[in-house]
């Protein structure tokens, strides 16, 4: 499994705290068959120096502890009329350097900016994964806006924890529905430490198996995370529109 959204980069937000944390979230995360991960922590601002010198510091204590976990760099982009601009400019970060940025955004709103800032990423020439719809307020109360969201050509990213019921009962049903009508292109883990929001994906692999498919599970978890890294095209699925 390649796990695309992670705040596994010690002291730079609400993740990690720490070396030792972040080498036992990397632990954790192989033990449950994790090959890959993309470092993403939270930024909005240009914090591209802070981010890819905590990457390289990870990423050399793994050789060293010999934790066979391959760190990709990335960001968790929070979304604001300048990040267009921002990803053109070289100070943002996407996902290993492709086309492919990841884009959160506030959990209360209404959607209309969030619809802009992603028409602006989409004209700049990136495909936005936006990062965890099925927990915003809006996306519950009206998912006919992930609609608007696939055909602009973003892709969704859901998590984990949300399949799993731990962010409560409308994020679980809102997730499990995008899975089902075929919106979810990504299902990663948005870990923050190895006690509370874990990096362990063995038990969301093998809920997507038996809710849905074998198929289902290695697409989200496998097949579509390693074509972002490879900076290779995710063909467009048509999913069961919200209506």
């Amino acid at each position: 499994m390649i796990d695309l959204h992670s705040h596994i980069l010690p002291d730079l937000d609400d993740g990690s705290q720490s070396l030792r944390d972040s080498l036992a979230m990397a632990r954790m995360a192989v033990d449950s068959g994790v090959t890959a991960m993309a470092a993403t922590p939270h930024c909005s601002g240009d914090r591209t120096r802070e981010v890819y010198a905590a990457w390289q510091l990870l990423r050399e204590a793994l050789k060293e502890n010999g934790i066979p976990l391959k760190l990709f760099p990335g960001m968790e982009i929070f979304g604001t009329p300048d990040t267009a601009r921002m990803l053109r400019d070289g100070q943002l970060f996407t996902l290993n350097g492709s086309r492919y940025p990841l884009i959160e955004f506030s959990f209360r709103s209404d959607g209309q900016e969030e619809t802009w800032i992603l028409r602006n990423v989409c004209k700049a020439g990136f495909r936005p994964i936006v990062a965890h719809p099925e927990r915003y307020a809006y996306v519950q109360q009206d998912p006919k806006l992930v609609n608007c969201w696939h055909k602009m050509g973003c892709l969704l990213q859901v998590n984990r924890g949300s399949l799993l019921g731990r962010f409560g009962v409308h994020a679980r049903e809102t997730g499990m529905e995008l899975v089902d009508r075929g919106f979810a292109a990504i299902v990663a883990s948005d870990a923050h430490s190895p006690q509370i929001r874990t990096p362990w994906m063995e038990d969301v692999r093998r809920l997507l198996t038996e809710e849905f498919s074998p198929q289902c599970a290695r697409v989200l978890l496998t097949e579509n995370p390693r074509k972002i890294l490879k900076d290779e095209e995710i063909p467009p699925v048509e999913p069961e529109w919200f209506l």
